[in-house]
């Protein structure tokens, strides 16, 4: 079993600013779908009042912000896209064609036009923003693949993935169209929203579960993320990486919930007589923060011959929540904890006979004490979760993280982990 730790200083990255000056989970502004309440809301989580930002809607679900400033979300029960302006005015983009029940709108990789599933047709369509249409992916042309698309998201690569409703399967299709099962894992029970975050963790919600899987996109390892907790999250739908800390989700009983880089759940949001809510969108979470984690480098084997891992949870940026994953070291060992502003390549250096990853006389370096929990080889797992100050100046900033434990099975007695370069984005 994992453990979980919080420490609310400040990120690794200015070990420097008071912990007053770190970003909590703050109050902002959602907008809504809610289709019992005939439209888009907006929410404000301060006075928790919700308002009519755009009526006449139907089925609205997972819509987005555009680059012109307006709202634009499916609504399948006008099988229609739809166009919300900042002043309440709705009106259709895109509709008829090859639009059955249009679910969900994503921006394309360019930021120039919607990618949009229909659960119904079974299909991915390009939708511009004159509402042009272009038909890009179907059953047929995924060898079968698609099944009731809903939640979609792209990775760096330009991978898109796909929960398919239908069968409980999440897809890849690559830059060239070229669609493969990514998992049919047994988390995954009716998969709706999907996001991926600059750590490459891809998160979706389980509707029919009510939890939330995270699954790796390198290795396609999935875990549960956010468990079962009816008083704060059910029938989770729609998911968005949210700027003022965590993950947005939401769900019923007019509920949005935020989950932090821990899996813990909080209300951000609720008002019941907006009934089940199928999309949630903030306007600061248009644009998706640009920071970035990346593995690099081979650390040392310790018990069992497992080799320890250093992952990350979240995207780093200003006012975020992120995390450090230390995974499969012995359990029950002290282990230290660097973080530096300069790597050291492969076989340049060693630290007490294991391979030295992060440079000790860089301008920044750091080194924390940590306690591992857990007993037995490979069952040490530890989460740190750090808040990055909302503060100027963090953009393009770059740390190197790496851990060393006791272990006594290990070579001179220390297993290490790989190294994690943090790249701080906007």
């Amino acid at each position: 079993m994992q453990i979980a730790h919080r420490i609310t200083a400040l990120a690794l990255a200015v070990a420097l600013v008071p912990a007053a000056l770190c970003a909590q989970f703050g109050p902002t502004d959602y907008y809504v779908s809610a289709p019992g309440a005939g439209g888009i809301w907006k929410g404000d989580a301060t006075t928790n009042v919700s308002s009519p930002a755009g009526l006449g809607l139907l089925i609205p679900h997972y819509g987005w912000f555009g680059n012109d400033g307006n709202f634009y979300v499916p609504d399948r029960g006008w099988t229609a896209i739809m166009r919300i302006s900042p002043q309440g005015d709705v009106s259709v983009l895109s509709a008829g064609g090859h639009l059955i029940m249009p679910v969900t709108c994503i921006p394309t990789m360019d930021d120039q036009a919607w990618i949009v599933s229909d659960m119904q047709a079974s299909k991915i369509l390009r939708v511009g923003y004159d509402g042009s249409q272009q038909l890009l992916f179907d059953a047929a042309s995924t060898n079968g693949l698609l099944s009731w698309p809903d939640g979609m998201a792209y990775d760096d690569a330009g991978n898109l993935y796909v929960a398919n409703l239908g069968n409980n399967t999440l897809i890849r299709i690559d830059p060239q169209g070229q669609a493969t099962l990514f998992s049919d894992s047994p988390l995954l029970d009716q998969p709706a929203g999907v996001a991926i975050d600059g750590a490459g963790n891809l998160f979706v919600a389980n509707y029919a579960a009510s939890t939330i899987a995270r699954f790796r996109l390198d290795t396609g390892e999935g875990e549960l993320f956010a468990g079962v907790d009816v008083g704060k999250m059910v029938y989770p739908s729609d998911l968005k990486l949210s700027r003022q800390g965590g993950m947005l989700v939401s769900g019923r009983n007019g509920r949005v919930s935020r989950i932090d880089a821990l899996g813990q759940i909080e209300i951000a949001f609720e008002d019941p007589t907006l009934g089940e809510l199928d999309g949630v969108s903030v306007l600061e979470d248009a644009t998706l923060c640009s920071g970035r984690y990346t593995m690099y480098g081979q650390g040392q084997a310790g018990s069992a011959g497992i080799t320890p891992q250093l992952r990350a949870i979240f995207s780093p940026c200003p006012g975020q929540l992120i995390a450090l994953e230390l995974r499969d070291f012995v359990g029950g060992a002290q282990a230290i904890l660097f973080v530096g502003s300069q790597a050291l390549p492969p076989g340049a250096a060693s630290f007490k006979g294991a391979p030295l990853l992060v440079n000790p006389a860089s301008p920044l370096f750091l080194s924390f004490p940590l306690f591992i929990p857990g007993d037995g080889a490979g069952a040490g797992d530890l989460t740190l979760q750090f808040a990055v100050p909302d503060v100027a100046g963090l953009t393009g900033l770059e740390l190197y993280h790496q851990i060393f434990a006791k272990d006594p099975a290990a070579p001179n007695g220390v297993s290490a982990s790989n190294g994690l370069k943090e790249v701080f984005g906007e």
